[in-house]
């Protein structure tokens, strides 16, 4: 039997459904071996269509293709970097310098807030025009 149990619900009724079906027989069998289990219910991660609209041909390539602040060019990945700390925060590493936090943690509702908050900075204050977002994701 797995280790794991990973479902994800939808609504109430499909999660109604998929707890009579999968997490009930799931229970009654591991639970039969007398350990300790952790039932966790999350929010979903970001999804990979999202991730593919920041990173891909999206909205972080339109970025480092059209915002030149002072003139220079940066990658998406620097681009990245400024967006971590500007919206999410930073950490502060043992020589006092900080980096952004990290954006893996996000989930969907957040990073979707995250990279709307990255749009209208980069339209407003960098005059970036984005084209062809929906294409990317």
């Amino acid at each position: 039997m797995a280790e794991t149990l990973t479902i994800e619900l939808h609504n109430r009724q499909q999660a109604w459904a998929a707890i009579k079906a999968q997490v009930f027989p799931f229970l009654a069998q591991v639970l039969q071996g007398g350990h300790r289990w952790v039932l966790t219910i999350a929010r979903r991660k970001r999804t990979g269509k999202q991730n593919r609209r920041y990173w891909g041909n999206g909205v972080l390539k339109q970025i480092a293709e059209q915002a030149a602040p002072g003139g220079k060019l940066y990658s998406a990945e620097i681009w990245h970097e400024q967006f971590k700390r500007k919206f999410i925060g930073v950490i502060e590493l043992p020589d006092g310098s900080v980096q952004g936090m990290s954006s893996t943690g996000l989930d969907t509702a957040q990073f979707c807030e995250f990279s709307d908050q990255v749009e209208a900075w980069a339209c407003t204050d960098l005059g970036v025009t984005f084209y062809d977002l929906q294409g990317h994701a």
